[in-house]
């Protein structure tokens, strides 16, 4: 079994590593597509479309060279009273990247998430 969402991010990563403009992202599920959504607004990436291929469905996403680092997570239990000692562990600075998780309330950023007040399981970061 393949973490689609780990690969989508090393996809990115190693794609602004190489200076391109543009990375095709297979397979083209709905949650690799909420999370670039969200890459997206906090304009970590451009413009993306999906188009099909006959399979499952790739995603052509235009980068904009803003991603240092971005990898998937084990999808682990977070509460709001641990997302401090969360973001001291997986990002370089206080408010330098995002964390993205998964809640009952939906696909959110750790910061929305902590405006809720509601916990959730950890997707992947960017910064």
């Amino acid at each position: 079994m393949t973490n689609t969402l780990a690969d989508m991010c090393n996809n990115l990563k190693n794609s602004e590593k190489a200076r391109k403009k543009e990375v095709t992202i297979s397979p083209a599920s709905k949650l690799n597509q909420m999370v670039l959504r969200i890459f997206q607004q906090h304009a970590y990436v451009g413009e993306f479309e999906r188009y099909d291929d006959g399979r499952q469905g790739k995603f052509k996403v235009a980068l904009l060279s803003k991603i240092n680092h971005c990898a998937g997570l084990m999808r682990l239990n977070y509460n709001v009273s641990q997302f401090e000692s969360l973001e001291r562990k997986l990002l370089p600075a206080p408010g330098l990247g995002i964390i993205v998780l998964t809640t009952n309330q939906g696909i959110m950023t750790m910061k929305e998430a902590e405006e809720k007040h509601i916990g959730g399981m950890t997707l992947c970061y960017v910064y």
